[in-house]
């Protein structure tokens, strides 16, 4: 069965929208829930009228789903209801099973009265205390027999629940979103007051991104992966590894829960915890209702006040949803799970680095028509990504209220506002089910924060709170945004709105409403622009103004609600013929982490082109485009010259010039090993052109320590065994302090290079000779290295001297032009200035070329494997016979490349003959075997 409330839900707003009257309504939904008469009941009712004034007048009534705002399935005594407003219905309301009635675990809602003492037929897998949710295991039969008539059971769905990531490669850049600008304007605004949880599997606490910051919560998964690591590092990398390795919250504890249920923690786990985010870049299979995580999450958000949890929108944007009002519809609809239909969570879809949307990523609405995603943020691969930056970005304003409200943690929906209101308009013109309200600029939010443009207060129903607003003559763009965190709405309720309050701007002349999309089910309605009018749908509202007035009046109305609610106003504007540097600031390089290209970025008021342009000495500039379009916001220096330097830019519009801070253009610095002996060790690395300095920094317990400067391109490091730990990083500063990229972190165990040598090994050239191939880690402190070949008999032969005067290269070739007929051996033997060695065997090979096939050992003991060596023979192959005394043939084979092997196993001891046969032509010889 799909649900029932599904099927409802479909008719109501297909055929007669949300305010029927009650004989059309009872026709809708006969088939559906069983209506009968009075009497019959099973006992639930369908009433037909306002929640609050049924509420007001039967405080006793429990109203356990509404299919709409005049629709109601409640429970309890009740008075002054016309009686042709209310119907007996079945049970079957409490059912929405998503497969079938074969699979044995159900999520299991009751009220919060009811006593679960059904074990002797249910095993009770986990209860989950905030929600009233059971996570039961038992066959279907008994589900049908006890539980669907329990009166305490307001629902019932299987668990089918299969959560999985949503991206799998970081592709970190924090400039698209201007996290870079708060890095470099507010360096110890890093999130080290706070922690994050993230929900899924565990990340590895040894990355040295993330060292010494993990807080235990006993909620991990026995399940550590890269996915979870990758979140980590966007959320919260020191940078430790690269440039790439640094997240938004760099700072910020750290802490992991499971996420094989998709439902949240306990209440006191959050508090103990201290978790005010939590990430969730996962999803689960699709569902267009209001169902049991979607509740589950609204009830967290409603019991821990300043806990955002933020969702991924999902990678399935191509897909079609195949239920829902939005069934079949493409292009809309397909956010990843039942967890991202909550009101209170944060749901985070994905653009590219200037703004335009990848197919793949999900779109709302909601399965009610609410906006989802309510925002974006950069990522090219995966929304996984973009919500964890969205989460990094959380947790700097939660860091920056604590400090500025005496350690108070700062409300979740004024959060969200920040995020909302400061967010940039990308895709779609204005509000759309694409991007929602835009790309998070956590510049912009991080501002009004500061700015104190922000107002909280509590309405009650019917009443109207105010809020003054006085802007600069000069003002444009003003952008107001509502948010309150609504009351959890029952499973099946249509829509899950519950307190809907409404917000409107006035100037005392003018009332400018919020904007509003179509909801309706169809490509081309979800598609329209947003309209300004009373949103009865959303617990977000916003209204934008191009050219305010000075002084408005923010109304606050209760519309319809249950209980008082408490709300947030954030506000931004921007001031006229204004323009500002968003990328690069002083503390960054171009191009970032040393790609082909990166983008200037900055935020104007301006129309019409500037000139863009650069200088290394602030006199000589250079041209870079004479016609930029300031309203883009952003230009692209495709391959930049590698500069290794710093400058500055400047964008001249008429007679106004707007200069960038000094950044650097550079790229990642090499480094490699020059030897690992046992005590000392030799870090080398290429000169930075215009570099002054090196800095050589190694990891201490949580990040890098600077360890060593030098103006040479090499660090030379004695007692080794003493070091805290092996990896490095060398860093180049220019003569005015300015620092270029490093070179990504290092173990200089792992670079192949031992006490000098990286390798040395021999290849044979045919008719030529045997090549002695020796590749050093550095020349430094050789005397001399002497290669030579041992002849068996006479012993070791010197080929060659090469002494400290012609090593100027630390790879070396060497021909032995006259190597032995058959097997071998070379060694090089590297003499030190210091008077010590260091001999080094190549090991062993083999050469014909006088002789077409050498045979050893021979003799052979029985049962061990004969060599035969042969000549090249091109593309032809050799068939090798072994042949007994008495002329019979015991034994053949092809013989493969110039080398094989002849087994001996279970040969008599005696003397045999070979011949290797090759193109009609026989090579023999004798072989002893003892």
């Amino acid at each position: 069965m799909r649900g029932i409330v599904l099927n409802l839900v479909l008719f109501v707003w297909s055929v007669v929208g949300f305010t029927q009257k009650a004989e059309l309504w009872k026709e809708s939904i006969s088939a559906k829930i069983s209506i009968s008469k009075l009497g019959e009941s099973e006992g639930t009712l369908l009433l037909n009228g306002s929640v609050r004034k049924i509420l007001e007048a039967n405080p006793k009534l429990k109203i356990l789903r509404s299919f709409d705002r005049m629709h109601h399935i409640t429970r309890g005594t009740f008075n002054g209801i016309e009686a042709d407003h209310y119907w007996s219905v079945s049970n079957e309301w409490k059912l929405s099973l998503k497969e079938s009635r074969h699979v044995d675990h159900y999520y299991v809602v009751v009220t919060e009265l009811f006593n679960f003492d059904l074990q002797d037929s249910f095993e009770i897998v986990r209860f989950y205390e905030s929600s009233n949710t059971y996570l039961i295991k038992g066959k279907w039969s008994k589900v049908e027999e006890i539980l669907i008539p329990h009166p305490e059971v307001i629902h019932i769905t299987d668990k089918v629940n299969s959560p999985s990531v949503e991206s799998r490669v970081i592709d970190m850049n924090l400039n698209p979103n201007r996290v870079n600008k708060i890095h470099h304007s507010y360096p110890d605004l890093n999130g080290s007051t706070e922690v994050v949880s993230i929900q899924e599997n565990r990340f590895d606490e040894s990355d040295i991104d993330l060292l010494g910051r993990s807080l235990a919560s006993g909620l991990e998964s026995e399940t550590t992966n890269s996915h979870a690591t990758e979140m980590a590092t966007i959320i919260a990398g020191a940078g430790n590894s690269f440039i790439t390795g640094r997240g938004v919250a760099n700072r910020v504890t750290i802490t992991s829960s499971d996420f094989l249920d998709a439902m949240p923690d306990s209440d006191q786990s959050y508090a103990e915890l201290g978790v005010l985010t939590q990430n969730h870049s996962y999803g689960i299979p699709r569902s267009s209702d209001y169902g049991v995580e979607a509740r589950a999450f609204d009830q967290s958000s409603v019991a821990n006040k300043s806990l955002l949890h933020i969702f991924s929108s999902g990678n399935e944007g191509r897909e079609v949803s195949s239920d829902g009002i939005y069934s079949g519809i493409e292009g809309f609809a397909n956010l990843t799970g039942n967890i991202k239909m909550t009101k209170n969570s944060l749901v985070v879809g994905s653009v590219d680095t200037v703004g335009n949307i990848p197919s793949f990523v999900s779109r709302g609405p909601a399965y009610d028509g609410r906006v989802k995603p309510e925002v974006v943020t950069y990522s090219a691969v995966g929304s996984s990504n973009s919500a964890a930056l969205a989460s990094g970005i959380s947790i700097l304003l939660q860091q920056q209220y604590r400090q500025g409200n005496g350690g108070a943690e700062m409300p979740s929906a004024l959060t969200k506002a920040l995020l909302i209101n400061g967010a940039d308009d990308v895709g779609p013109t204005g509000l759309d089910y694409l991007t929602g309200y835009g790309n998070i600029n956590a510049w912009k939010s991080l501002q009004m924060l500061q700015n104190l443009q922000y107002a909280s207060g509590t309405v009650a129903n019917n009443e109207i709170e105010t809020l003054t607003l006085t802007l600069p003559a000069n003002a444009v763009n003003l952008k107001v945004t509502l948010c309150w965190t609504d009351p959890a709405a029952n499973i099946g309720d249509f829509p899950a709105l519950v307190n809907n309050l409404d917000l409107r701007v006035t100037d005392g002349v003018d009332t400018i409403l919020p904007w509003v999309l179509d909801a309706s089910p169809n490509v081309e309605n979800l598609s329209k622009q947003a309209t300004r009018s009373v949103d009865e749908l959303n617990n977000v509202e916003q209204v934008t103004i191009p050219n305010p007035s000075t002084s408005y009046t923010i109304e606050i109305e209760g519309a319809d609600l249950l209980t008082d609610q408490d709300y947030f106003i954030a506000w931004e504007y921007e001031l006229s013929d204004s323009f500002e540097w968003d990328y690069p600031t002083g503390s960054d390089n171009m191009p970032y982490n040393g790609e082909s290209g990166s983008y200037f970025r900055w935020d104007t008021t301006k129309d019409g082109i500037g000139e863009l342009s650069y200088s290394i000495d602030g006199i000589d500039w250079i041209v870079l485009d004479a016609a930029v379009e300031l309203k883009n916001g952003y230009w692209r220096w495709n391959n930049p010259p590698m500069l290794n330097n710093s400058i500055r830019a400047r964008m001249t519009i008429g007679m106004e010039v707007f200069e960038t801070d000094i950044f650097t253009v550079s790229e990642p610095l090499q480094a490699s090993l020059g030897f690992n002996c046992a005590d000392s060790l030799m870090l080398r690395w290429d000169r930075s052109q215009n570099a002054d300095e090196y800095a050589v920094s190694r990891l201490g317990d949580d990040a890098l320590e600077e360890f060593a400067i030098t103006s040479d391109t090499f660090l030379i490091i004695p007692n080794v065994e003493t070091l805290p730990d092996t990896r490095f990083s060398i860093k180049p500063r220019l003569i005015n302090g300015e620092e270029l990229l490093p070179t990504p972190t290092f173990d200089y165990t792992l670079q192949g290079v031992g006490c000098y040598v990286s390798s040395f090994f021999q290849s044979v050239a045919l008719d030529t000779g045997i090549y002695l191939n020796l590749r050093l880690g550095t020349t430094y402190g050789i005397d001399e290295i002497v290669f030579e070949r041992n002849d068996i008999i006479s012993g070791y032969t010197q080929i060659a001297n090469l002494s400290e005067m012609v090593l100027v290269s630390e790879e070396i070739s060497i021909l032995d032009g006259n190597p032995n007929q058959g097997y071998n051996e070379h060694r090089a033997t590297i003499r030190f200035i210091n008077g010590e060695e260091l001999t080094l065997s190549a090991g062993s090979t083999f050469y014909l070329t006088e002789i077409p096939v050498r045979v050893f050992p021979n003799p052979v003991s029985s049962g061990e494997p004969i060599t035969i060596i042969t000549k090249e023979f091109a593309d032809r192959t050799p068939l090798l016979e072994l042949i007994d005394q008495r002329g019979a043939l015991i034994h053949s084979q092809e013989v493969q490349g110039s080398q094989d092997n002849i087994p001996t196993i279970g040969f008599e001891p005696g003397i045999y003959y070979y011949r290797l046969n090759v193109d009609g032509q026989a090579l023999c010889g004798r072989i002893l075997i003892r």
